[in-house]
């Protein structure tokens, strides 16, 4: 069992109260995990204060407990004088400053690239590694769709996991042999802490549109988190942001580091030239010191362009080579749940995580220019997140389709109803249905489809799950389009383009 010396993880200035175990042998801020020799750290949160939670985290066996409220701090001091206390500033911090050192700074033993903004942060991740793999480099991946290192999955992904994990995700990986790890880091991720004192070895913006306004509030303290991120970074640090983005454009104004800008505009160190875009994929130059880099992908769309664009010029940055970037390039693969293409019988069905405004119009206008016939989408929107974006999905959905399905997403606490309401009030025209059940949109949507159409089913992407209520209930919209395309062909001939 990992243990470690309580002077070894915090300063004497800190101590409320001397407990008698000198060893520490694990963390968490949650009082259910908490056992023999654990440090609880005490987290004040959203919905939540774990400073409720200190006496069961001591009772359950917490030979330490950090806190940042000093009357809990004297309580705990008179009633366990058996138990360390630590009074500090602000307890996420300090959470992250004793994970690093718990886990013996496992990000000084890999060469972390963090990806931020709202869209593209996971296929921009899968990119970086895939190219750094294909130069023999074990990579790790901390992201949305899992955290693995080369074939071997460490766990099922979220965004950016909390600082104990973050770091212990780390030193897996480290252990693991990989030399490098893409990871992307949300807002979220960045107001709370938790990746707070990490050495990153690079950095990636890939843009901001509106998301997370329930949490954030405004755009201005969305971006402003994002920009911390940059604000961790040491002068010498190579970043990379897409200056075609106003926040992009804002952040490489902001910072007197080493920040280049990507993008079509304004002449940035990676300027992105001679665009080609087809159903089979995408073609540019980058150009960079005076060199042209052809790049050729499968990727299709211009915001795959970007992304494609931003994960080669970090890695130029850092010392790749523009030869092998480029070849390297023709191989790369699309990433799972991002505009995965499913051939229905003469029409095409493309699954994609777009959940954004922005992201779905991206989308929406790529798969336009490729369609032969109409474009149908299906889509809702998740539940206690930004309601204001809803009308907005609705807005772009509408004014880009020539059929639009509403249905249900991941409403969680709230009425599905209410939310396909919110969508529906920023619908233009009347070419829309309403159909709640999500495996019956997408039924209608592939039983509706002709000849050289093209079906969206926008949302969820690479999840396998429908969360409702508290139940987490097994979907797959990959899998429903291809049970109800197979059923299709059995009981429908093929339909002409109508």
């Amino acid at each position: 069992m990992k243990t470690k010396k309580i002077d070894q993880l915090f300063e004497k200035k800190e101590i409320v109260n001397t407990g008698k175990d000198k060893y520490i042998t694990g963390l968490s801020n949650n009082s259910k995990d908490i056992k023999n020799g654990y440090v609880f750290f005490a987290i004040k949160g959203t919905i939540a204060d774990g400073h409720s939670f200190a006496e069961e985290a001591i009772k359950k066996g917490a030979s330490a407990v950090v806190v940042q409220d000093a009357d809990i701090a004297k309580k705990m001091k008179e009633k366990y004088p058996d138990v360390w206390v630590f009074l500090v500033k602000d307890t996420r911090k300090k959470q992250a400053e004793v994970s690093r050192k718990f886990y013996d700074f496992p990000d000084k033993k890999v060469k972390i690239i963090g990806i931020t903004g709202t869209n593209g942060k996971t296929t921009v991740s899968y990119l970086i590694s895939q190219l750094i793999e294909k130069s023999g480099r074990k990579t790790g991946i901390i992201g949305t769709i899992d955290y693995r290192v080369g074939d071997v999955v460490i766990s099922e992904g979220r965004t950016t996991p909390d600082s104990i994990q973050w770091f212990k995700i780390l030193k897996q990986m480290s252990d693991l042999g990989a030399e490098y790890v893409v990871a992307e880091v949300s807002s979220h991720a960045l107001d709370q802490m938790r990746v707070y004192g990490t050495k990153f070895s690079g950095a990636v913006f890939t843009n901001l549109s509106q998301d997370h306004l329930d949490y954030h509030k405004n755009m201005e303290e969305y971006f402003l988190a994002k920009e911390r991120l940059f604000d961790m970074l040491d002068r010498e640090t190579p970043a990379v942001v897409n200056t075609d983005d106003i926040y992009g454009k804002r952040l490489y104004s902001r910072f007197n580091k080493n920040i280049s800008g990507v993008g079509t505009q304004n002449n940035p160190e990676f300027k992105i030239e001679d665009i080609k875009l087809s159903e089979k994929g995408s073609s540019f130059f980058l150009h960079w010191k005076n060199k042209k880099i052809p790049v050729k992908t499968k990727l299709i769309g211009l915001f795959n362009v970007y992304n494609t664009a931003l994960s080669i010029s970090i890695l130029l940055k850092m010392g790749f080579s523009p030869e092998f970037l480029s070849k390297a390039s023709e191989d790369l693969k699309p990433v799972r749940g991002r505009l995965e293409r499913i051939e229905g019988n003469g029409f095409s069905v493309f699954v994609d995580y777009a959940h954004t405004p922005d992201a779905l119009k991206n989308v929406l206008q790529t798969l336009k220019a490729l369609k032969k016939g109409r474009l149908i989408t299906v889509f809702g929107a998740g539940g206690d997140r930004d309601r204001s974006k809803r009308p907005l999905m609705g807005e772009v959905a509408s004014e880009l389709s020539d059929i639009v399905i509403i249905t249900s997403d991941n409403p969680r606490s709230e009425d599905p109803i209410k939310i396909i309401e919110d969508i529906k009030s920023g619908i233009k025209g009347n070419s829309f249905k309403v159909i709640p059940d999500r495996e019956k949109a997408i039924k209608e949507a592939v039983y509706t489809a002709s000849e050289g159409d093209i079906i969206l089913i926008a949302g969820k992407g690479h999840e396998s799950y429908q969360i409702v209520g508290k139940d987490i209930i097994p979907f797959d919209d990959l899998k429903v389009a291809k049970k109800y395309i197979k059923k299709r062909q059995q009981v429908l001939p093929r339909q002409e383009k109508y």
